[in-house]
């Protein structure tokens, strides 16, 4: 089943980047990367990732909000969807299921400045799945059926952003933060021009800019750049490229011509908290200083070392609740933004002084060296974490790879690596200083005021435009001519050189160990069982409060010293859900918790170390403990104003009432405030005990190898005794039980189901394959033929 990927906003691309880590695979070391030039002028990018049986596929083109003029905006993102919906050799049926049905996924998304086309799937089929890409992308006829329904799904994911507690925030910021430049449109653009834009134009812009000329090829995965160029040459090569070039008109925003000296806009919008955006002029990243820049920005990112989140988050009365820093790079120009939220209105003065103090400060400020290298090392973990990942590593490199070239993004790490901290204090002389900046700050709407309104026409004026316009003819009947290459003499070889090992230690820890030669990252899992089930009354949620203390500090480790550890050897660690991921819900379960940690294999000892040291030891040092609780809290106050999260606990208080399971995750915001220092000590010696926990570890090295180290430390660990709390098995309801919540809401989300068999019943496996075969027929009635619902 094919899941639209969100349009992007600072928060959605998070979303794009992280719902995909679940489909990752480890790979063997990186083969030289090679770029050229195919006669039409797309330019190809190979990078062979021998070890997954797996190849990605991405075609980036030139084509988003930034390329769009006023009666355009939203253009590019709904002709993103449109390219679903059939070409001159496949229905959408077909379509959907001409990759899928090869266990392959096929997807898109569209940014700024670009739009994104990917398929994955295992190597044997790269070649047809190429050839589906192809056909989408010069050979769509967009139905006319098909156009009405899209339009009602764009529509829908329209009205899904703005009950998105936040959203018209992110929305105020880059209407005023990016004014006077392109970037200031949104990308999912606007309701009124959606309904009005007529199938001549869509198709019109399409053959402007779908062009090879303005595409970037990126394959990645388990093939020879010696047999896929071929492959690439013959297929993508014999695009033709137009007969008669369209000239387009390219941005050309200088960062002079940028908005702010020191502006502020103030509103009030949909936001449970007052947010505080502010976006800074900064190098382009062809300047001496871009990445002196770089390296200071993630300095200020980090959460623990950060003295400017110190600044604004520490202390008995905070500043703010929350904040964040980024360096934005775009071909023109580069911006520093930074978000920051407060419970208290009157606070935002001081934020925006304390930021300017802060920044000031930075040209005097010393770092610690080890900070420093960290922060370096952290870069190229990740590097080699998303390269891993195959097309993953594609939504991690497509923006800047867009605005500044493939060849960047090679050196970037190694660039980066050679900044010294006096190189960042002479930028910060030139950037920081007196820098100059626009503020928007948004306030809940008992703030008083009037609500902040996006921007957009009315639906008069996009019809009264559109009816004095003339597009050319275009007969989308016949198309590029294309051979799909046969699947059905191809066998699905699954050559898995890894080998697998499991064990009960004396003490009743579960250990699964993977090794599998090749792959650079050492990754751990350490699962919590019977979560909501051994949560004590009144104490729904602390399972989660733990988790979210573990990387707060250690016995041995201050929060700070921890964080700078963790950096120095790259780690990523993950402990609770992402609120902003909405399909990752396989991670966030009542059954279980999750603690994961990845590393390079460079780093595999010290990181198993200190990855132990963190669950096993946590200090739950009490000015911590008050900052978790004021996170979840957030996070509690943001689940109430989402429609799927409330559908979502509803349903499960409604099937499982009666019994553990109907508990919710997090908690409440009166369990949450109840729990003390002391409930959380008890609950993780209880509940982290090594009889209810599941520990794997996947890694390059030999099985005994890795056992040697689970033994050295979890071994040691006496048994406890644990026995978990039963579960009280609940009843199958044959009468519709149905639970209403009414919202300020424009979504409605629905969660329906029932009770299934078990994993370890005889008729689990039909059970999976009916609810599969159920989930596709759903997703295409609602969703493809109806355009009812946005998400099935």
């Amino acid at each position: 089943m094919r899941h639209r990927i969100p349009s992007t906003s600072r928060t959605l691309s998070l979303i794009c980047m992280a719902m995909l880590v679940m489909l990752a695979v480890p790979a063997m070391a990186q083969a030289e990367t090679e770029t050229y030039e195919l006669p039409n002028g797309m330019q190809v990018i190979m990078k062979p990732q021998p070890g997954s049986p797996m190849i990605a596929s991405l075609v980036f083109i030139k084509s988003g909000s930034k390329y769009e003029s006023q009666y355009e905006n939203g253009i590019t993102h709904f002709l993103e969807h449109l390219l679903f919906d059939g070409t001159t050799n496949l229905t959408r049926e077909e379509l959907d299921n001409s990759v899928s049905d090869l266990g392959g996924y096929l997807n898109a998304f569209t940014r700024k400045d670009l739009t994104c086309y990917l398929v994955l799937v295992p190597k044997q089929y790269i070649d047809y799945a190429m050839t589906v890409q192809a056909d989408m992308l010069f050979n769509s006829t967009f139905p006319e059926d098909e156009l009405a329904k899209e339009r009602k799904v764009v529509i829908e994911e329209i009205r899904s952003g703005k009950d998105r507690p936040g959203s018209a925030a992110e929305e105020f910021f880059t209407q005023h933060g990016y004014a006077g430049t392109d970037y200031s449109r949104p990308v999912i653009g606007y309701e009124s021009f959606i309904e009005n834009i007529p199938r001549e134009a869509i198709i019109d812009y399409w053959k402007r800019y779908y062009v090879p000329s303005r595409m970037t090829l990126l394959v990645i995965g388990d093939f020879s750049s010696e047999q896929m160029r071929p492959v690439l040459d013959s297929l993508w090569g014999a695009i033709p490229a137009p007969e008669q070039a369209v000239e387009i008109v390219e941005p050309t925003i200088r960062t002079d011509d940028l908005a702010g000296v020191r502006e502020v806009f103030d509103t009030v919008g949909n936001v449970r908290q007052t947010h505080v955006d502010i976006s800074l002029a900064a190098p382009h990243y062809t300047d001496d200083d871009y990445f002196p820049i770089d390296l200071l920005v993630r300095y200020l990112n980090n959460k623990e070392l950060s003295p400017l989140e110190a600044a604004l988050t520490d202390g008995e009365t905070p500043l703010a609740s929350e904040f964040g820093a980024s360096l934005n790079t775009m071909a023109e120009f580069s911006r520093i933004d930074m978000t920051v939220r407060t419970d208290d209105p009157s606070n935002v003065e001081s934020i925006i002084r304390t930021i300017q103090d802060e920044l000031a400060g930075m040209t005097t400020h010393m770092v610690d060296t080890d900070v420093l290298e960290g922060i370096k090392t952290s870069v190229k973990c990740d590097n080699i974490y998303s390269s891993e990942k195959l097309h993953y590593y594609g939504f991690i490199i497509s923006d800047k790879m867009m605005a500044t070239g493939y060849e960047f993004i090679q050196n970037y790490p190694q660039m980066l690596a050679q900044v010294e901290w006096d190189q960042c204090q002479q930028a910060a002389a030139e950037w920081l200083s007196e820098p100059r900046f626009v503020a928007t700050i948004v306030r809940p709407p008992d703030s008083g005021g009037v609500p902040f309104e996006p921007e957009g026409m009315p639906a008069e004026q996009v019809r009264a435009y559109f009816d004095t316009m003339q597009f050319v003819k275009y007969d989308v009947s016949k198309g590029i001519p294309l051979e799909y290459p046969p699947t059905e003499i191809i066998d699905m070889e699954l050559a898995d050189s890894a080998q697998y090992h499991r064990e009960v230690l004396h003490n009743g820890l579960t250990v699964i160990v993977k090794s599998s030669p090749g792959s650079q990252v050492f990754a751990m899992n350490v699962l919590g069982k019977h979560r909501t089930a051994n949560e004590p009354e009144g104490k729904t949620g602390i399972t989660d409060f733990v988790n979210r203390c573990l990387d707060k500090g250690t016995v041995t480790r201050s929060a700070e010293e921890l964080s700078r550890d963790l950096a120095q050897i790259g780690a990523q660690v993950t402990l609770n859900d992402n609120p902003w991921i909405p399909y990752d819900d396989r991670y966030t379960s009542r059954v279980f918790s999750f603690c994961k940690f990845e590393t390079i294999d460079e780093f595999a000892e010290r990181g198993f170390h200190l990855f132990c040291e963190m669950v096993l030891h946590p200090s739950f040092d009490p000015e911590q403990i008050e900052q978790v609780r004021g996170e979840m809290q957030m996070v509690l106050g943001r689940q109430m104003a989402s429609p799927r999260n409330v559908a979502r606990d509803g349903f499960y208080r409604t099937l499982f009432e009666g019994t553990d399971y109907a508990h919710s995750i997090i908690g409440s915001m009166r369990t949450v405030s109840m729990i003390t220092r002391d409930d959380l000590i008890k609950h993780h010696r209880r509940f982290y005990s090594p009889e209810n926990m599941i520990l794997s570890i996947a890694s390059q090295r030999p099985v005994d190898e890795i056992m040697a180290l689970v033994n050295d430390r979890f071994g040691r660990l006496a048994a406890t005794g644990f026995v978990p709390d039963t579960v009280v098995r609940p009843e199958p309801s044959f009468e519709p039980r149905i639970h209403e919540v009414p919202m300020e809401s424009e979504q409605v989300a629905m969660y329906l189901g029932n009770l299934i068999p078990g994993p370890r019943s005889d008729e689990a496996t039909a059970v999976k394959v009916a609810v599969s075969i159920l989930s596709d027929r759903l997703y295409k009635n609602l969703r493809e033929k109806q355009g009812l619902a946005y998400s099935v």
